[in-house]
């Protein structure tokens, strides 16, 4: 049979099936015709310059050779000419196939699978070279070629139905090729497994599944279909195919495409050095890597480390000669002009965009090709921002009229264009219009958000992808003037896996009996456990180690299997279940309602064009907006937080920027803004990405006066804690109180674990790990942090009764999991914590406890979110007194969305939680001084606001004066 020749429009990988390697044609005394035979079945994709060679060699002895059978030379040349097409000689392939063909349509040869597999290769390169009419004809033959001789169960059926699903796709009709991979994939596996041929094509057909997903817009679907394409690949062709590396960058691009850039980076860091092994220096695989990665490092914060990736693919791309008609270069182009729209050039940004258009529009071989709808949305946003309304207008009809027939209905890029529209619309005098028609064009991704059955882990990754469109729709609601509106769409934008954390469970945990109770800290410990899980698989998929990815597999498979039956019971036992768990943004009246005198809730959103924010009391609610580019905001943030870095390394003796503190205030706090909350001392703050690392409480007010680094103008210093407490609260309508009267208060303090010597001034954070492992001898070398059990021996005595502390080498792994940590309403740790992805084998964030001597699965040092989040809670706050506990899943995941999550998930009704590692002697006392307070009857963002400008004002602590040293802390919660 011989084999058939694929692509994938989107990931430039086309790769038959093949039984043997190149390698093995010779690898055996074989006669001169069964070498010729043996051409039929060659692998000509993974390495096609050494394929050829081989097939020319064979060849040209057989042509001096009587004897050879024609039909074997015939699909001996068949096999030459999937050699070229993988060398990108298109015309000499298809000169080849249409030479072959002709003689197969002599009459002197039946009509067999092979020939149907002819034809449908034919199809293929006319596809590649944009000439879709014609590759349409070619592959409907073979539909119908392959379905009469080899039947619709075969595998030769399977890549026939592969081959029309990407001509589909190249026409711009992703949602029809779909049904066609899904079955054509089937097909191939079933036969994999039983003949152990034809062992790329599960692999192709993964991989091209997850990409038709991603572009029809259903992105946390197309992961799995990823994974086990790579896995799939490499276990049976090896690292070094191509293949293989197509379906390694896959992964990396869908779980780019779902947020995960953490978990994408190394999986395409991977890929980009295999390829760059593999191909010459400027082939366009390795261009496909570059893009991948640069997106990744964008989307993850690291814009700047992006910016030559995106370049470098941009410059393959424009510089190819090949003949087959990639589009993909638009894209890149595309990311270089959202980079500069970033950074604020939007001239430039102008320039790229009318570019990527042109590109597309002249390597797509349709009008409607995906690459292109999205090249004329993003220029249609740069003409309306230029007011250019009608070229932006013709733009958006032709894209929102072909994005109607080929994309979901909640896929990001179709609402785009559809927004866009609106802003049109509002440009020429329709606001309020436009704000109905945006309403009602979000309804689907709102939907999505809010439905119970989304997992937890996919509404913050939605949230994030939809935030542009809610920020949208809150600009709308502002200019018509209804801020019940803007309340509501920046709730959505804002929607983070905390907040979800909290609405899902935890308020379902009084009232509802005991066993309604156990099944919840079970559906939580299930949930832990498989986000765990699937964090694994892609790390171990990005080491490598695909040989364990079925194990892992089916431990998912039974996880998700006692969820949904958990799921199931707790609708039976808690009346309205259903209702409790969806994650409703609250109406502002009912957040008005909530908030007493002195009280504010400030919600922010953040696009290209600058920041949304809107500011509500008990009695008004003020929306307002900040004109400033993504980059220079973040500049301001980094010279802050530069400035907090400086003063960590000093101890607190070095300057603090209080001009970008102060630049922040104006931009954050605009004047109608200012002036609502002027009479609120208690605010709470509902920011999102950068803006939640930010500590609101050392930003300036007024203009500051004196050095940067003199103590005495840092306390003459109007900060922000000097007018109001500020904390995080878990949704914008407080928890319900527990119920059940006034609770005896008690206290359960867990850290200093026994490590290594003790540093002066230690913080609590574990740099040394960050170029090693994270296993119990590299636990044993952090520093030990002593004052850490004299703050939490200090914390009890604010306490009546007995504590329950396990400290040094009781701060054990297994103690914890053993204590009765739900009776204490007061929980506290002091020591060192980690996020995962600084370090080399840690997949979620954790916090060190004594390390065992021996280390086991249930016991070895650390104490992970996921471990957290099974630890029966009932506590009115969790202290984390340690290093950047505020901080997500990983390095680039979103704040608040790592350790806070799992105790919220735990049972914590509060937490004071670390933006930056906190100094060992400032710890104690800003953790016992708001504990004081709060004992006192302030309200706990109040009790840390005090104690916070205790630290500032004493001039006996070190470096007391600047922010690094009193302002560590953030109190998230009611």
């Amino acid at each position: 049979m011989v084999r058939a020749i694929w692509f994938a429009a989107l990931l430039a990988v086309a790769s038959p099936g093949f039984a043997q390697s190149a390698e093995q044609v010779s690898s055996s005394p074989r006669s001169l015709a069964d070498e010729v035979k043996a051409l039929k079945t060659m692998d000509t994709a993974g390495k096609p310059d050494e394929a050829l060679a081989k097939i020319d060699a064979v060849l040209a002895r057989a042509r001096k050779t009587k004897g050879i059978d024609r039909l074997d030379m015939i699909y001996a040349e068949a096999s030459r000419a999937n050699a070229l097409f993988w060398l990108d000689r298109y015309d000499e392939a298809l000169g080849i196939y249409h030479r072959l063909e002709a003689e197969l349509e002599s009459g002197k040869y039946p009509m067999t699978p092979d020939r149907a597999e002819l034809v449908n290769n034919i199809g293929s390169l006319y596809s590649s070279l944009g000439k879709l009419e014609e590759a349409t004809r070619y592959k409907l033959r073979a539909l119908d070629l392959t379905a009469q001789t080899a039947g619709p169960e075969s595998i030769e059926y399977a890549s026939a139905l592969y081959g029309m699903a990407l001509v589909e796709f190249r026409q711009g009709e992703p949602l029809k090729a779909l049904p066609r991979v899904r079955e054509a994939l089937r097909l191939a596996r079933a036969h994999a497994n039983l003949t152990g041929d034809d062992i790329e094509q599960p692999a192709i057909f993964g991989l091209s599944l997850a990409a038709l997903l991603i572009q029809s817009g259903d992105t946390a679907s197309s992961i799995e279909p990823a994974r086990e394409a790579a896995v799939w690949a490499e276990t049976h062709l090896g690292e070094d195919h191509r293949v293989t590396m197509a379906a390694l960058n896959q992964l990396g691009a869908s779980l780019s495409e779902s947020g995960l850039f953490a978990q994408a980076i190394p999986v395409i860091r991977r890929t980009l050095d295999l390829r760059t092994k593999a191909y010459p220096a400027g082939h366009q695989d390795i261009a496909f890597s570059l893009s991948a990665l640069g997106f990744a490092l964008d989307n993850s914060g690291h814009k700047d480390e992006a910016l030559p990736f995106y370049e470098r693919a941009a410059e393959i791309f424009e510089n190819s000669n090949t003949e087959r008609k990639e589009t993909v270069g638009a894209t890149a182009i595309g990311q270089l002009a959202r980079l500069a729209a970033w950074r604020g050039d939007k001239a430039q940004s102008l320039v790229l965009r009318e570019k990527a258009l042109q590109v597309g529009r002249k390597r797509a071989a349709s009008a409607e090709h995906p690459d292109v709808l999205l090249a004329e949305v993003n220029l249609a946003r740069e003409y309306i921002a230029n007011r250019r309304l009608d070229d932006a207008s013709i733009l958006l009809d032709h894209a929102n009229a072909a994005f109607r027939q080929r994309a979901l209905d909640a896929n990001f890029r179709r609402l785009c264009g559809l927004i866009f529209a609106e802003q049109i619309a509002a440009a020429r005098g329709d606001v309020a219009g436009a704000l109905t028609r945006t309403v009602q064009i979000l309804a689907p991704a709102r939907a999505r958000l809010l439905d119970r059955a989304t997992p937890r882990g996919e509404v913050m990754r939605l949230a994030e992808q939809y935030h542009f469109l809610f920020v949208q729709q809150a600009r709308f609601a502002e200019a018509a003037n209804d801020p019940a509106q803007a309340f509501e769409a920046l709730q959505l934008a804002n929607l983070g896996d905390l907040q979800s954390a909290m609405s899902s469970l935890a308020m379902l945990r009084d009232g509802n009996g005991a066993e309604a109770t156990e099944v919840i800290r079970r559906y939580q410990s299930l949930a832990a456990d498989g986000a765990r899980l699937r964090r694994t698989l892609n790390a171990q998929v990005a080491a490598g180690k695909g040989d364990t990815v079925d194990a892992l597999n089916r431990q998912l498979a039974e996880i998700d299997a006692h969820i949904r039956q958990e799921d199931a019971r707790l609708a039976e036992l808690i009346p309205g279940y259903s209702l409790q768990t969806a994650v409703e943004p609250a109406s502002l009246s009912a957040a008005q309602k909530s908030l007493a005198k002195g009280q504010a809730l400030v919600l922010f959103g953040q696009d290209e064009d600058g920041l949304v924010i809107l500011a509500v009391t008990a009695d008004k609610a003020v929306v307002a907006e900040s004109a400033i580019a993504p980059r220079p905001l973040l500049d301001l943030i980094k010279r802050m937080r530069g400035s907090i870095d400086l003063g960590l390394v000093n101890n607190g003796a070095g300057g603090f920027d209080r001009k970008a503190a102060f630049e922040l205030y104006q931009l954050l706090f605009p004047a109608p803004i200012r002036q609502a909350i002027k009479a609120a001392p208690d605010l709470r703050i509902l920011a999102p990405g950068g803006l939640a690392a930010l500590p609101f409480s050392a930003l300036v007010t007024q203009a500051p006066q004196g050095s940067d680094d003199a103590p005495a103008a840092l306390r003459s210093t109007r900060w922000l804690a000097m007018d109001h407490a500020v904390s995080v609260p878990l949704a914008a309508v407080p928890l319900p109180q527990r119920e059940g009267g006034k609770r005896e208060v008690t206290f359960a303090g867990i850290g200093a674990p026994v490590l290594g010597q003790p540093v002066r001034l230690a913080t609590r954070t574990a740099l040394l790990l960050r170029s090693g492992d994270t296993s119990t001898k590299a636990l044993r070398e952090l520093a030990s942090l002593p004052g850490a059990a004299d703050e939490l021996r200090a914390m009890a005595t604010a306490f009546p009764g007995k504590p329950a502390l396990l400290i040094g080498a009781d701060a054990t792994e297994a103690a914890v999991k053993a204590a009765p940590l739900e009776q204490a309403s007061v929980l506290a740790f002091a020591t060192h914590g980690l996020v995962s992805g600084a370090f080399r084998d840690l997949v979620e964030p954790a916090l060190v406890l004594t390390p065992p001597d021996q280390p086991s699965e249930t016991d070895d040092g650390l104490l992970t979110a996921s471990e957290i989040a099974k630890l029966r809670l009932d506590a009115d706050w969790v202290i984390l007194s340690a290093c950047d506990t505020s901080a997500g899943d990983s390095e680039s995941a979103p704040t608040f969305s790592g350790l806070a999550r799992s105790f919220v998930a735990a049972g914590a009704r509060s937490l004071l939680l670390s933006h930056w590692p906190v100094r060992d002697d400032v710890a104690s006392r800003l953790t016992l001084d708001t504990l004081k307070g709060a004992g006192k009857g302030l309200s706990r963002a109040e009790a840390l606001r005090r104690a916070q400008l205790a630290i500032l004002k004493d001039s006996k602590v070190p470096g007391g004066a600047h922010p690094a040293t009193w302002a560590p802390f953030v109190l998230v919660g009611n």
